[in-house]
């Protein structure tokens, strides 16, 4: 009786820590009342791909299957809510399963949201914008610079964040800081078990919707990090990244761009830029054929020679992208596009994609 009495209060101590405030001032066992009786909204959804390829000159063209996505929410209150993303991909011989975001996160008003766990690391757009699951945005696959398992920038981040939007303003601005773990030995990889160095990476973005023009959306951030490579000298490395959206899909532009700066920490002669940016533009047709949706992409990436952290990682890019976007169903959509890229200055090479993506949801 006792230890059930201890637990309880214990209990008790921890909600009112996390759920704080007057008009939150549950019982535990309320809250477990409440849970049990199925007051929680918890909703679902579920995204995959299939992939057919053609390349000059490969001899592993053919079908492939893309990522299976999960999507998991809990709404526990009002302002308390989890989410959660899991991925399984295609290797070679078998599947590599992500937990891809684990976010806890306390909305104490419009102005000011804090949240804990695992993100996509809010620089520029489209990784804020479109996360797994290829039937989220038009084209068959992410730009290059924002690919998963991209060297150029941290597609993840581990910490806090705080974000929110500025009241009665008529610019439509918000924020979001975040701090936490830097990179890993593995630069493609988060801190995910912990920073391997003292150093704590932190980033700001501001963003910007106007009330005036709906559907445009513009920011400008900041990326600040200390990377300890597993083969070559710790590394300070310093992003700026900036944006401008126009979302309406007619039309559906998307212009990023992004400038790094690494520099060796005991010899700051050695050092070196990378400069990357794409420009998208798609339209949704009307009437009878907006089922159908073509788009068009121009992206390049150029790292400096001297560039301490990246210059042999054969990340120089240049690529145009012709495409066409058919949603035959609310649920699914049909891609096809053509793409002439040039990767790491090794000549131009031609590459077809057809896409079939989908969305499963349960809410």
């Amino acid at each position: 009786m006792k230890y059930r009495t201890a637990i309880r209060g214990l209990i008790l101590i921890a909600t009112s820590l996390v759920v704080a405030g007057p008009s939150y001032a549950q019982t535990a066992e309320e809250i477990t009342s409440s849970i049990i009786s199925g007051d929680p909204e918890f909703n679902f959804m579920g995204f995959g791909d299939l992939n057919y390829i053609s390349r000059d000159g490969n001899n592993e063209d053919g079908f492939t299957i893309g990522q299976v996505v999960a999507h998991m929410s809990a709404s526990l209150s009002d302002s308390f809510s989890i989410f959660a993303e899991f991925t399984g991909t295609g290797k070679d011989s078998q599947y590599s399963f992500e937990v891809e975001r684990l976010i806890a996160k306390y909305e104490f008003s419009d102005m000011f949201k804090l949240s804990g766990g695992r993100y996509h690391t809010p620089i520029g757009y489209w990784n804020s914008a479109y996360h797994h699951g290829s039937w989220l945005h038009t084209s068959t696959s992410r730009p290059e610079m924002v690919k998963f398992g991209s060297k150029l920038v941290p597609i993840h981040f581990v910490g806090i964040l705080m974000e929110g939007t500025l009241p009665r303003n008529r610019l439509g601005l918000s924020y979001s800081a975040g701090f936490g773990n830097g990179r890993h030995e593995n630069v493609a990889r988060s801190g995910d078990a912990g920073d391997i160095n003292s150093d704590k990476a932190w980033m700001v973005q501001v963003q910007s919707a106007p009330d005036r023009y709906y559907g445009l959306k513009f920011g400008l951030g900041f990326y600040n990090d200390e990377i300890t490579p597993d083969d070559r000298p710790e590394i300070k490395e310093s992003t700026v990244s900036a944006y401008v959206a126009w979302t309406k899909e007619s039309p559906e532009i998307i212009f990023e761009y992004l400038h790094s700066e690494h520099e060796e920490l005991l010899n700051s002669s050695v050092s070196g830029d990378v400069d990357a940016w794409y420009a998208h533009f798609a339209y949704r047709l009307k009437g009878k054929r907006r089922d159908w949706k073509p788009y068009i992409r121009f992206e390049k990436t150029e790292v400096d020679d001297t560039d301490p952290l990246l210059f042999d990682q054969g990340l120089n890019f240049d690529a145009s992208i012709l495409g066409l976007r058919w949603d035959f169903n609310p649920y699914a959509a049909l891609k096809a596009e053509y793409r002439n890229e040039e990767f790491d200055n090794n000549g131009r090479e031609n590459n077809f994609r057809l896409q079939l993506s989908f969305v499963l949801a349960k809410l």
